[in-house]
């Protein structure tokens, strides 16, 4: 079973959030679908709104530190061992009591508090980055606004010293995650080197908060993974989520509503509208993606498609987000629709953590960009602007978010500060 030919055209995001996505309709396409693999094996594709849900809530799904087998291991071990065992040991890759531990570890950084005052601090965090590129006239949107401003975000909310939010910013955009390319390519070789800086980065924190601890969230949950039995890779690993899953969809809802909205220079005209209609573009351009796979514990029928134990099930929440079976005219950006029950933040056991910080976190780039650069449009044709592998076509890499590697703008410089 493949995915349908309208299916097939929506992954590609240049296609899926332009115009021409009106056009295109995918009633009577299989909601479960085959995708090849550049080592040459597959996984299934679970695209239809009622079979992602399912497949993230139903426990015959599992995620690969439960169930993964030996080549699924082999395509998260980018690194040797004890680099990998700080990366992948989070919530994301769990299920079961240890996922609610981890999360519980999570959760115990993302209280209520600080994500409103991480949101309040927001704008001025976004003003100041926007106050260096204003007089210009032109600027990289990602490189001098949207990654510096999600990962300042949220260092800041977990109480990052200044030193570590500098190695934080030093690091690169952490790109998509080539599990699929074979060993010794030079995508895997640059990830496994960003791996270890970042693992090389997060234990540095942990063991500064061991020998400082603070009031901050970092300190908070090195008491709590102590108290709760969890080691170090597990605490490492939670950090790394919290971390990126941050200041990744931000980035990549930010360059994916921009190339949007350039489309529709309607809306663009009316910038109230659109954050009055966030709800609509987050689902419309849906920034989280797809999912890390889960694997069939037992045979299983899924909407048309026959599982055996084993086989890998990706969640395509982008396509899950425009099934007409769900939405009507999914295709169309309506921002008066009431949608409602999105899979924009995942669903299930699963359903992202720091979905109130990354809503905050979008409205307050989208607004400041829109309010404070006067002209904005892209500095190139639209059509040649670099997406991150993963976004445009087939799954030859596992990109959770997807969104433009570079966004290369012009804009009317002016040097007012507007508060």
């Amino acid at each position: 079973m493949i995915a349908g030919p309208g299916t097939a055209l929506l992954t590609d995001a240049r296609v899926r959030l332009s115009p021409e996505a009106e056009r295109i309709d995918t009633r009577g396409e299989p909601p479960v679908w085959r995708a090849e693999l550049p080592d040459g094996s597959a996984a299934w594709v679970a695209s239809g709104y009622d079979a992602a849900r399912r497949v993230m809530t139903d426990t015959g799904f599992v995620k690969p530190a439960v169930r993964g087998g030996e080549r699924w291991t082999r395509y998260l071990g980018f690194t040797a061992p004890e680099v990998t065992d700080s990366i992948v040991r989070s919530m994301l890759n769990t299920d079961g009591d240890l996922h609610r531990r981890l999360r519980e570890l999570g959760a115990s950084a993302f209280t209520p508090e600080r994500v409103r005052a991480a949101v309040d601090r927001a704008g001025a965090m976004a003003d100041g980055l926007l106050d260096e590129i204003a007089g210009r006239g032109r600027a990289d949107l990602v490189r001098e606004f949207a990654h510096p401003f999600g990962v300042r975000a949220i260092t800041e909310l977990l109480g990052y010293p200044d030193d570590f939010v500098r190695r934080a910013l030093e690091l690169r955009r952490w790109g998509p995650s080539p599990l699929f390319d074979p060993p010794g390519s030079p995508d895997r070789e640059q990830y496994a080197a960003d791996r270890e800086a970042m693992s090389e980065l997060l234990h540095d924190l942990v063991d500064f908060r061991r020998r400082r601890p603070g009031a901050d969230a970092v300190s908070g949950m090195i008491a709590h993974a102590d108290a709760a039995g969890l080691d170090e890779g597990q605490l490492t690993s939670t950090l790394f989520l919290l971390l990126v899953s941050a200041y990744e969809p931000v980035a990549d809802f930010l360059t994916s509503g921009l190339y949007t909205l350039w489309h529709r220079p309607d809306l663009l005209a009316e910038p109230a509208r659109i954050i009055e209609g966030l709800d609509e573009l987050l689902r419309y351009t849906s920034p989280l993606a797809a999912t890390m796979p889960r694997f069939a514990v037992r045979p299983t029928e899924l909407y048309g498609a026959r599982l055996e134990p084993g086989d890998a099930v990706i969640v395509h929440i982008a396509l899950a987000n425009r099934d007409p079976r769900r939405f009507a005219a999914p295709n169309r950006l309506d921002l008066t629709r009431d949608q409602g029950q999105d899979l924009v933040f995942a669903h299930g056991p699963h359903f992202c953590l720091g979905s109130g910080l990354a809503v905050g976190l979008c409205r307050t780039a989208l607004g400041a960009v829109l309010r404070r650069l006067p002209g904005l449009t892209a500095a190139q044709p639209l059509d040649t602007l670099p997406w991150q592998r993963g976004s445009t076509g087939g799954i030859t890499h596992l990109h959770v978010t997807a969104g433009l590697t570079a966004l290369p703008v012009t804009f009317q410089p002016r040097h007012a500060v507007v508060s």
